[in-house]
């Protein structure tokens, strides 16, 4: 399939934590075939299958694998994993090529542009022969990973997005760990307190002052949307609030510096949190459980809360995700094999069993019901934490317009640039809104 220039410098630039998403990471990855899809002598069926996580989710996917060759000897699943960073602009490259591979996790932030452009496989006719059956799975879930009234993905987990907190730290200092009516405000205090009662080299919360998927959370208090239609919606005085207060947090050490945020990665095992170097951050629910397994200190417990609220917010920003999606490639050999697959990973009581909450709360009510009075303590917290956010929480806005990896790579960059003092405050933010509407504004 020929694509352009655009699509290849479009996709080519990858978020870094809707995410947050959704990411964990390890940046191991396992060789690969060089056609997707490809058969052997045999006449065996076999698979590529590509996701993104940290290592906690690489053994738990090949077990799923096994489990499934096991019941399905006539086929096999060649899988390739690697960390959050790089993966979309490899998944790019082999589009390009047309050699990607048949089964693809995929981002609710990429599904549009993916699938508008031709690259993943409509599963409409198998979910409507309940070959890939979905009559148990949350409406709201089906419709996120619909395009144009097709359905091209199928929810893995449900998540949200929180604050991740070492309760430990809290109770060692006597600071009551947050509440869910907490504001920004209360934030701001807690993190200054931890950072003063620990002293230097330690911080209160890790800086996430160029995470878009967060800021969009406090657009969304003022009771809109970060995008709507092909415009972004923040203004320059509500920038200028987001990024005021996180510069106010990094000069009373309630935040990372700026040297210590540029050198942080997405990679789990490498947050300051995991490295015992900050009390809190922002992350998805379905990475709580990894944040526990990689802490450094391994007898300190790990939680999570809702996001601050807005002081006179208009709406609450919380809202359910689908922490990831899986979809097939539009141009695999095998497209019925593929949805039997998917099915089999979000539906088989086995399988679900095994991946647990990792990806998020399981999309199967069914499922959900079986699983929860089994579930160790730290996935229990993941359910009940998904509790509360369905109660107290607003609707999901629509996927992200084409054009908003740019946007998003250039918050990252506005955040840095202030951060470091590299221009006013005002003259960046201006020239970020500017280059914003530029660039969704093309790729509409």
């Amino acid at each position: 399939m020929m694509i352009t220039k655009k699509w290849v410098t479009l996709f080519c630039l990858s978020l870094l934590l809707f995410a947050t998403a959704c990411s964990g990471g390890s940046s191991g990855t396992t060789a690969s075939s060089d056609e997707g899809g490809k058969g052997d002598t045999s006449g065996k069926i076999e698979l590529r299958m590509t996701w993104w996580g940290s290592q906690t989710r690489h053994d738990l996917t090949t077990k799923v694998i096994k489990l499934f060759e096991e019941k399905h000897p006539g086929i096999t699943i060649k899988p390739e994993y690697s960390g959050w960073d790089g993966y979309f602009d490899k998944l790019t490259t082999q589009v390009a090529g047309s050699n990607a591979p048949d089964i693809l996790q995929m981002d609710y932030a990429f599904l549009t542009d993916f699938a508008r452009r031709g690259a993943l496989l409509d599963l409409t006719p198998y979910a409507d022969s309940q070959e890939l059956r979905t009559k148990d799975h949350d409406q709201s879930m089906i419709t996120a990973g619909s395009i144009d009234d097709k359905l091209y993905a199928i929810t893995l987990g449900v998540n949200a997005p929180g604050v991740i907190y070492d309760a430990t730290v809290f109770q060692e200092l006597g600071i009551e760990e947050p509440q869910e009516s907490w504001t920004w405000k209360d934030f701001e205090d807690i993190a200054t307190k931890i950072a003063a009662a620990k002293g230097d080299g330690f911080y209160g919360s890790a800086d996430i002052s160029g995470a878009t998927n967060m800021f969009e959370v406090f657009i969304r208090q003022t009771g809109k949307g970060l995008f709507d239609g092909g415009t972004i919606t923040a203004t320059n005085e509500e920038l200028q609030q987001w990024f005021e207060m996180w510069a106010a947090l990094r000069e009373s050490g309630g935040a990372t510096s700026a040297e210590v945020t540029a050198s942080t990665t997405n990679a789990l095992e490498t947050r300051p949190i995991s490295l015992g170097t900050a009390a809190m951050d922002f992350a998805w629910s379905n990475q709580l459980l990894t944040f526990q397994q990689v802490n450094k200190n391994q007898d300190h417990k790990i939680a999570i809360q809702v996001l601050p609220h807005g002081e006179n917010e208009k709406q609450i920003g919380e809202y359910l995700k689908p922490g990831q999606f899986l979809s097939g490639y539009a141009k695999t050999k095998h497209p019925k094999e593929v949805a039997m697959f998917i099915d089999f990973m979000v539906n088989d009581p086995e399988a679900t069993a095994i991946l647990g909450s990792e990806r998020g709360v399981p999309v199967n009510a069914s499922i959900r019901e079986q699983m929860q009075p089994t579930l160790p303590e730290a996935e229990q917290a993941i359910f009940q934490f998904i509790d509360t956010v369905s109660k107290h929480s607003s609707e999901i806005d629509p996927p992200y317009p084409q054009g908003f990896a740019e946007v998003d790579t250039s918050f990252k960059s506005t955040s840095e640039q202030i951060a470091f003092g590299q221009g006013s405050m005002q003259d960046v933010i201006a020239q970020f809104i500017e280059g914003a509407k530029a660039t969704l504004g093309s790729s509409q």
